[in-house]
């Protein structure tokens, strides 16, 4: 359980900079306090990331938990280029990557199935038909959440990372440039594309407000 003082630190570190290398030198101290703290604050943000990027919950668990452990392993050689946050998910998303790439197989196809966070078992073919036939009015706020992950989940994995990180994380171009080492207009062009897929793929099917993926 947190303290207030944790909690009044997590929430000045929002600001970045000196309160992060601070915390950062901390960790770098052998400070388990320090690292509590650390994974306090970037637990949850983490996971919302990593479980919109797979699809499951129960491996999206996992992967936080290995973000962490190799956090661990190489905070000693963090050197403050950047801001804590972009590290952080530039680990994340290596390790989603390799995961992904390791099993080698789609993110999502007809057959495919992923967990809710409640660990609902969902299937993407038995939500196709119905949906066709769906009007704005009458898609539910869960309904329209899942079917904008299933879209996330089908563009090409470059414009999902950049979609995941700047409408759900709220991370700037130049964060994001950073997290995935390409230059800002690389991330706007990868942005506007993914987003560009999603609202095509949502008037198809009916849905004209497509408010849910970004501005």
């Amino acid at each position: 359980m947190s303290t207030g003082i944790e909690q009044q630190a997590a929430h000045e570190l929002e600001g970045g900079s000196p309160e992060e290398a601070r915390l950062v030198k901390a960790c770098q101290e052998g400070d388990p306090g320090a690292f509590n703290l650390l994974v306090w604050r970037w637990e949850k943000p983490l996971y919302n990331f990593i479980y919109k990027y797979v699809g499951d919950a129960t491996l999206a668990e996992d992967l936080v938990q290995d973000t962490f452990l190799r956090v661990l392993r190489s905070i000693g050689r963090y050197n403050y280029q950047g801001s804590l946050s972009t590290w952080l998910y530039r680990i994340a998303v290596n390790l989603c990557k390799d995961h992904l790439k390791r099993k080698r197989l789609p993110m999502v196809s007809m057959h495919d199935y992923y967990t809710t966070a409640t660990g609902e078992r969902v299937y993407v073919q038995d939500r196709i038909g119905d949906e066709k036939a769906r009007t704005d009015a009458h898609l539910k706020s869960d309904q329209r959440e899942e079917l904008v992950r299933r879209l996330l989940a089908g563009l090409p994995e470059e414009e999902r990372i950049v979609i995941l990180l700047k409408e759900y994380q709220e991370l700037t171009f130049r964060e994001i440039a950073e997290v995935l080492d390409v230059p800002d207009g690389t991330v706007k062009s990868r942005l506007y594309h993914g987003l560009r897929s999603m609202r095509e793929s949502l008037e198809r099917v009916g849905i004209t407000d497509a408010s849910g993926i970004g501005g």
